[in-house]
């Protein structure tokens, strides 16, 4: 089983180093851990098979030559999850909803010297949510990703082209990510340069976002949307932590907010500070986007942090809390302020996914504790503001949740808690759950209860 960071915020600055555990000599004390991004999993140093340490490493390396240095490898998910909400959409909905999700992925890989051919399959399958699944529920059978990459490998460097479809995640998720939560996950097509050097790690990319459709072979592209951009990691001059710098291209025809629709151009630059410095952890993220919404100019921004401190007791228990804010849209003659987070993670706020981080600002304290090595419980209070009181309230795909608005600030509150389990390296559980308190704003919008929401899902992974 693999250790666990220390905290969300080291989870999130976690190195490239580990995809390549065990590369040295000797068996590895562990199999390196599954990664989020299962294209970045390394498995080269199975070319000595005395380095198998767990019973399906035969299948991570496959070679086809006496040499070894050609080889397939293969790997893949199958998960399966229970969604039930009560007072849907804080009871303009239905009364209640109870959805069975199922997602398998299988990929394969081709290795050889300077160069990997991969392919990915998805099967995303939902029954039983009232009016039909969404477009992040289903998606009968497709291809996630498929891409040729070619390396350049010497002391010191690292050099990847990477062309085709494939994914993309960058930090913390909150503008660039897999979309891990919900049933079908996210990938683009296009090339991507990656470049390591020592400490320093760049990835430059032009790709257009792949759209999902419920069918057979039939996802293609985001119509006339293009996303470009380039993302460095560099050391940070505080001791212990690092920072990302970015500039993030996003041109959309079609946006859709409280304002209105238009064709956006969205230009993002970000830096994000992380690390950890004895028990404290932090990370810091400050977003200014720039741009046009149709004829009109844009301007918006976010500011995020997420500190936590390991106290010293039974359970290894960690104090943390989450201060963000997004600015929204003032409306008039000004310029378009509805801060946009392009591409984040599904589950922004929790797993529910009912809000998305445009136009707000919370207060998010938590506590987890992990009373076993292999079992954690997190609890967590977040409450949520508007930011702007002439914007509305947003989904996590950036779409507005309410057509009227009025001039109360206070969204709401939700009281959450999360059990994970690991069982082994390759099996996985997880039971959340959490009740959304509606607010004045809410509550004047025409949304007469409070909403609950569990979910549970088993995860097996090779």
């Amino acid at each position: 089983m693999s250790t666990k960071p220390a905290s969300p915020a080291q989870a999130a600055g976690a190195s490239e180093a580990a995809a390549l555990a065990g590369r040295g000599a000797g068996p590895p004390a562990a199999p390196p851990p599954y990664r989020l991004l299962r294209a970045d999993e390394d498995y080269r140093y199975l070319r000595d098979p005395r380095r198998r340490v767990d019973w399906l490493d035969r299948l991570k390396y496959v070679p086809l030559g006496p040499r070894r240095r050609v080889a397939l490898g293969f790997g893949g998910e199958a998960r399966q999850r229970l969604d039930s909400f009560r007072h849907l959409d804080w009871g303009a909905g239905p009364p209640r909803s109870l959805s069975w999700l199922q997602r398998y992925m299988l990929h394969a890989e081709l290795r050889a010297p300077n160069f990997r051919a991969f392919v990915q399959l998805k099967s995303a399958l939902e029954h039983g949510r009232p009016g039909g699944p969404r477009d992040v529920d289903r998606d009968d059978l497709d291809f996630h990703q498929a891409f040729a990459e070619f390396e350049h490998e010497r002391p010191g460097l690292r050099l990847v082209v990477r062309a085709g479809r494939h994914e993309l995640g960058f930090g913390s998720g909150r503008l660039v990510s897999p979309r891990e939560g919900p049933n079908v996950r996210r990938s683009f097509d296009g090339v991507s340069l990656i470049v390591a050097a020592r400490r320093v790690r760049a990835h430059l990319f032009i790709t257009r976002p792949v759209a999902t459709r419920p069918g057979l072979f039939d996802d293609g592209w985001e119509r006339g949307q293009w996303f470009a951009g380039a993302h460095l990691t560099v050391p940070s001059p505080l001791r212990g932590g690092q920072v990302d710098l970015y500039a993030l291209y996003l041109d959309r025809p079609g946006a859709v907010y409280q304002r209105g629709a238009a064709h956006e151009r969205r230009l993002s630059l970000g830096t994000r500070w992380f690390g950890a410095a004895g028990r404290l952890d932090y990370n810091l993220e400050a977003v200014l986007q720039t741009g046009t919404f149709g004829a009109a100019p844009l301007l918006a921004w976010t500011l995020a942090s997420d500190t936590g401190v390991a106290l010293p007791l039974p359970w290894r228990p960690r104090l943390g809390v989450r201060l963000d804010v997004a600015s929204g849209d003032r409306g008039g003659d000004r310029p378009m302020g509805t801060f946009s987070p392009l591409f984040p993670k599904g589950s922004y706020f929790g797993e529910d996914g009912t809000l998305g981080p445009a136009n707000f600002y919370d207060l998010h304290p938590m506590l987890s504790l992990a009373p076993l090595q292999r079992l954690s419980l997190t609890f967590d209070w977040v409450c949520l503001w508007r930011y702007s009181r002439a914007d509305g309230v947003y989904n996590v795909p950036g779409e507005p949740l309410v057509a009227d608005l009025n001039p109360e600030r206070f969204i709401g509150h939700r009281a959450g808690a999360n059990l994970e389990v690991e069982l082994g390296r390759h099996i996985g559980f997880v039971v959340t759950l959490g009740r959304f308190f509606r607010g004045p704003f809410l509550a004047r919008a025409g949304r007469p209860r409070d909403l609950d929401f569990i979910a549970t899902w088993l995860t097996l992974k090779f």
